[in-house]
């Protein structure tokens, strides 16, 4: 019997994928799709080989809309810790998300989707600061 011994569990999913060295001097950059995801890392089939120990930026495509039509980016940085031809495994050292300079004109009501909406009330006063609502198309079993 195997034993798992990830710390996070892994999540498959597929999502185009930008990514560019850290170091401005080094050669290491270019497309791909993630493989799978977790906390801590992805797994991403790239177009090139990447050397393990490379520090790198990556982009990824977010599927889920800012207020039903803003794109998202997820934007990490973090280390190569494993990789093979045309395969690497990212370890994070920092994520955020990030607003596309594209933005999407779809119907907020869209059938098969569903919403959730966050909002945050500033220290200085009772205004909200932030609020987001996401449309992540459900899942088909």
């Amino acid at each position: 019997m195997l034993t798992e011994r990830r710390s996070a569990v892994r999540y498959p999913i597929v999502l185009n994928a930008r990514y560019q060295a850290a170091r401005k001097r080094s050669m290491q950059n270019g497309t791909g799709r993630t493989v799978d995801m977790s906390s801590c890392g992805f797994l991403i089939a790239s177009e090139h080989k990447v050397s393990v120990g490379v520090r790198l930026e990556v982009a990824i495509e977010w599927p889920a809309l800012l207020d039903g039509s803003i794109e998202l980016v997820l934007v990490a940085s973090g280390r190569v810790v494993r990789a093979r031809e045309s395969i690497f495994a990212l370890e994070f050292s920092r994520y955020e998300f990030r607003t596309s300079k594209r933005k999407l004109t779809r119907a907020a009501g869209c059938a098969g989707q569903s919403a959730g909406a966050a909002t945050g009330a500033s220290q200085t006063s009772d205004a909200p600061t932030a609020i987001a609502r996401f449309f992540v198309p459900e899942l088909s079993t």
